[in-house]
């Protein structure tokens, strides 16, 4: 839901009444948030969602007494006369206490455990990685991120109630409705697994599951300079292939509420066997060509950064064929979704940019009518710290729904 288009009118009904005040209230603070350190003002949230002023000053208050906001320190935005509120008084602008909640952002896959601590602001107060031994299955990777976040909690002595809770970004296809992963071949035991619901059993507090490639494809969105795009598809190449596509801010999931899987899109129907148990797919052709590299437990194409900046033909010519795959899977996504801008994020920028232009080159030489306009493209390394915030933000968005 667009928080900005839901200021709710106010109702003689008093459990009515009771839920706008505090919709209102959730979307003024979410202002406020996005606003940053420079702070909002009472008159410009007057001006940003139609309320009245009197009506501001009371969610104001309420949100300082409650200790979600505070003063900004500095004092007034600008001088003279347009910087003073009604009654002569200054302007003063408002940003949220950092210290008034955290949320943990978590992402995992076969390889290890990432987790961060976040405080309301959105900064990042802690950061932690753990190695998964090979063959951990569903439990151990359980056990590992539920002992993480206690370490962590325990670190920086959390008071329970100030955790809004954690947001999970898991590999594989993710029922984001019954809040399960629904299925990751490379950690046995990850079928059908209620791992949100047993990490709340494990913590005690709210956990919002989402497929990892998700989290990474909205950080990415709304911190990389993508939401000018207005819509972008993510590839992300590690131990295999996966997609996500993010829409005016939203993550699109299927209609039953699970994430999409392009890595699994056919690029050749009749082709060779793929570890979801079907043929053809894009992940079984892309790791084909790097399978030594994931053998011994690195990324995707990642040893081929050196090979690239000495020159190598044979690193090129492994990128151009994985381009070729890319493509036609490309392709495809762009007639169903349509999205502005493509994004390739990989092990390492120079992998992730190359790829990039094999791909731009080979969407404009095969383009039809169906490709115009053509979209933008884009590479990334991949970043931890972005991934995690992905994760975090699961929670900051449902508490401010």
């Amino acid at each position: 839901m667009n928080y900005h288009s839901g200021i709710m009118p106010a109702s003689d009904n008093p459990l009515r009444a009771a839920d706008v005040r505090e919709r209102n209230e959730k979307i003024v603070l979410k202002l406020i948030r996005a606003a940053g350190p420079r702070g909002l003002s009472q008159s410009e949230a007057v001006v940003a969602t139609g309320l009245r002023a009197p009506t501001i000053f009371r969610i104001f208050t309420s949100l300082e007494e409650s200790g979600y906001i505070e003063p900004r320190s500095g004092g007034c935005s600008e001088r003279g006369t347009a910087d003073r509120e009604r009654k002569g008084r200054p302007r003063v602008s408002y940003v949220v206490r950092a210290e008034a909640l955290y949320s943990f952002g978590v992402e995992f896959w076969v390889d290890r455990v990432s987790l961060g601590l976040f405080d309301f602001s959105g900064s990042r107060v802690d950061s932690c990685i753990e190695p998964l031994p090979r063959g951990a299955d569903a439990e151990a990777v359980l056990a590992t991120i539920a002992g993480l976040v206690e370490r962590c909690v325990a670190a920086h002595g959390l008071d329970p109630a100030r955790l809004l809770g954690l947001g999970l970004g898991a590999p594989g296809q993710v029922n984001v409705r019954s809040r399960e992963v629904a299925f990751y071949s490379r950690i046995p035991g990850m079928r059908d697994f209620p791992m949100a619901s047993r990490l709340e059993g494990l913590l005690g507090m709210p956990i919002l599951i989402h497929n990892n490639c998700s989290v990474i494809a909205l950080a990415e969105y709304r911190y990389g300079g993508l939401a000018a795009e207005g819509s972008a598809f993510t590839f992300l190449l590690r131990s295999g292939v996966n997609g996500a596509f993010v829409d005016g801010g939203r993550v699109y999931l299927a209609s039953d509420g699970s994430t999409i899987e392009s890595g699994h899109v056919a690029v050749d129907s009749g082709g060779e066997a793929c570890a979801c148990g079907s043929h053809g797919c894009l992940e079984a052709y892309v790791t084909a060509l790097d399978r030594p590299n994931l053998e011994a437990g690195r990324w995707l194409f990642e040893g081929l950064e050196p090979e690239l900046a000495a020159g190598n033909p044979s690193a090129l010519v492994t990128l151009d064929e994985a381009s070729r795959y890319l493509a036609a899977a490309s392709r495809t996504v762009a007639r169903l979704f349509r999205p502005r801008a493509f994004l390739v994020v990989a092990a390492s920028l120079p992998v992730a940019e190359t790829l990039v232009r094999l791909l731009r080159d080979r969407f404009a030489r095969d383009a039809s009518g169906f490709d115009r306009p053509p979209p933008s493209f884009y590479a990334r390394a991949y970043d931890e710290s972005l991934a995690q915030r992905g994760a975090a933000d699961l929670v900051i968005d449902d508490f401010l729904e």
